[in-house]
């Protein structure tokens, strides 16, 4: 979403962090350095990788070097609350797996663009 957008769309706005904000359509960026959305109706969308009961968004955006996964993690834990009942229901052990993960994931791929490694 670019700024001149965000203006128009201001009602639109349930919350809004420094990279993304929850919308009443979902969750989407601010449209820097990326202009990426995720559909209300997707938030719970099923990680197709090693475990499967986990949700795919933050999974799936631990991995780009672009997010803010910080902020992500606020934007999709508020869109999972603005939005219940626009989504299949998920169960709170499932959301908490998924954060840890994708923190963890988020973590690593974080110290390996930096040299960190723990050898």
């Amino acid at each position: 979403m670019h700024e001149n957008d965000l203006k128009m769309r201001a009602e639109e706005i349930v919350w809004r962090g420094r990279q993304w904000t929850v919308t009443l359509d979902g969750l989407e960026t601010l449209g820097k350095p990326e202009d990426f959305g995720i559909a209300a109706s997707e938030l719970a969308d099923g990680w197709e990788g090693a475990d499967e009961s986990l949700l795919a968004w933050p999974l799936e955006m631990a991995s780009k070097m672009w997010v803010d996964y910080r902020d992500f993690e606020t934007a999709f834990l508020v869109a999972l609350g603005v939005h219940q009942g626009r989504y299949p229901e998920v169960d709170l052990q499932t959301i908490r797996a998924t954060m840890t993960q994708g923190r963890a994931m988020w973590e690593a791929a974080k110290a390996e663009l930096l040299g960190e490694d723990d050898d």
